[in-house]
């Protein structure tokens, strides 16, 4: 079952029409389904028969290949040969994060799944790395929900478009945090102050005024940051984190509820439509 709309919406600090009309969209397409008096709930995706039979022929091509160790990508090139096209150019984005560990980890997902050269860049860096910059070669700007607003403000007077992806969990964590009972102490961590301070922002726009958060980073030190979490029952915040966290010795019966984890794989698959429908000569390529 998703969160409501109003939760929803508060989480990724996003107008509410706008998830009730994504919410719509999906319905509309099958992905999700309206239970009276209950809410909205995931349900298996629609198969077009067109798709099933691409998937078929596929899975017949990559078993040949296997079975001649043919690696696939020797025959993705053999396959764009003959049939006289030539291999996608990469566009080159930028990815930007608040921690170093998780930016290579969104980075390299999307350079995995999408035809795309990622210049990865911290937060904190990303205006110095525009500063001075007259035609920046990035049409785009991915980040993730937490940060889509400062990355915004910083990116589009230059004319490059921002984009947010949800990290798989996300929807899990604030599912999870509606679950506490009433009057339960959390901890909103962050690996610094701006990865509290939005995660923050994202947990008091969803509404749970029902809990009673703390808000702490790993940067306050050991001393303090185990001295806090000694108060709270749970606690909320990146998988990056969550790392640190216990490698500081937690207590072992602290819920750590992770808010992220691998990007959303709807969320690649729109921006590789994205990338695919912007004009060729608008690309920057490498």
């Amino acid at each position: 079952r998703l969160p409501s709309i109003r939760a929803m919406a508060g989480f990724l600090r996003v107008n509410r029409n706008t998830v009730a009309r994504v919410f719509t969209d999906l319905e509309r397409e099958g992905y999700v389904e309206s239970r009276r008096g209950s809410g909205v709930y995931v349900v298996e995706p629609p198969v077009e028969a067109e798709d099933l039979k691409r998937q078929e022929v596929l899975e017949r091509v990559m078993a040949l290949a296997a079975a001649q160790d043919m690696p696939v990508e020797d025959l993705a090139y053999a396959l764009l040969a003959r049939a006289g096209a030539r291999p996608q150019e990469k566009t080159a984005i930028l990815f930007v994060e608040c921690t170093q560990a998780e930016l290579d980890q969104f980075s390299d997902e999307l350079e995995d799944q999408l035809p795309v050269e990622v210049e990865r860049v911290l937060i904190e860096d990303l205006a110095d790395k525009l500063s001075g910059v007259e035609d920046p070669p990035w049409r785009l700007a991915v980040t993730t929900f937490f940060h889509i607003h400062e990355v915004q403000e910083i990116v589009e007077p230059h004319g490059i478009e921002a984009v947010a992806l949800l990290a798989e969990a996300t929807l899990e964590s604030l599912q999870r945090l509606m679950e506490l009972p009433s009057g339960t102490q959390v901890g909103v961590v962050g690996w610094g102050r701006t990865c509290m301070q939005n995660l923050s922002r994202s947990i008091e726009g969803a509404g749970l005024d029902q809990l009673n958060f703390v808000q702490v980073y790993v940067d306050q030190g050991q001393e303090e940051v185990l001295a806090i979490l000694g108060r709270v029952s749970a606690v909320v915040c990146a998988s990056i984190t969550a790392r640190r966290l216990r490698e500081l010795d937690v207590p072992e019966d602290l819920e750590i509820i992770e808010e992220d984890r691998i990007l959303d794989q709807g969320g690649i698959e729109m921006l590789g439509k994205m990338l695919r429908q912007m004009p060729r000569i608008a690309q920057g390529t490498v």
